[in-house]
């Protein structure tokens, strides 16, 4: 009695086991991209920040308006003129799941309006799912809604004698008078109080 035996070779093994593991990836790649999908739409940063303002889902459990910022701006970076602009992206704060930047310094001459120094700060928070805490300047109410704070810093000359500066506004965006740092030498120190911490977790 004759026994025949086929054999293969290494090549046409490993040639049917990489068809094999292309097709299971190509069956799993819709299942795969949906479950993206649903953890991107569940999980995503933009979706749970507006869950957590919204109130969807997420409660808030405390607030102060208790975090202090200071930094300094250096002279090279303070606008001397019209058109000067500069983008810093300097990072200022990184407390408490938030990171805040030094974003922008620039000289701002909107129509028939003095000359201003625009500084703007930059909130980048990182939410989590489960709960956590971030910096803000936005105050929420117990009715759901949320407003911003509103106020000055105080400025200091690099001899920490304070400045008379008592124009502008704002919360995450100041706007000073060129005039009223005319004639400043060094840079300037700026000091908030009152930035929000706020709590959240998930209901």
């Amino acid at each position: 009695m004759n026994i025949r035996i086929r054999s293969y070779s290494l090549d046409r093994i490993f040639t049917i086991k990489s068809l094999a593991a292309l097709l299971i990836a190509f069956m799993l790649a819709p299942l795969i991209l949906t479950f993206h999908a649903i953890l991107q739409h569940r999980y995503s940063q933009s979706v749970i920040e507006d869950h957590i303002y919204a109130r969807q889902g997420y409660r808030i459990t405390g607030q102060q308006q208790s975090v202090k910022l200071e930094f300094r701006i250096d002279p090279a970076y303070i606008p001397k003129k019209q058109g000067d602009v500069f983008e810093l992206h300097k990072l200022i704060y990184n407390r408490n799941h938030t990171k805040i930047y030094l974003e922008t310094v620039a000289w701002y001459n909107p129509p028939q309006n003095s000359d201003n120094i625009y500084i703007e700060l930059k909130f980048d928070p990182t939410y989590l799912y489960s709960k956590g805490s971030f910096v803000t300047d936005a105050i929420f109410n117990e009715d759901h809604s949320f407003s911003n704070v509103l106020f000055m810093p105080d400025y200091y000359a690099d001899n920490r004698i304070k400045l008379p500066i008592n124009d502008g506004n704002s919360r995450s965006s100041v706007f000073i008078p060129a005039r009223q740092l005319a004639g400043l030498e060094g840079g300037l120190t700026l000091k908030f109080e009152g930035f929000n911490l706020v709590k959240y977790e998930r209901e």
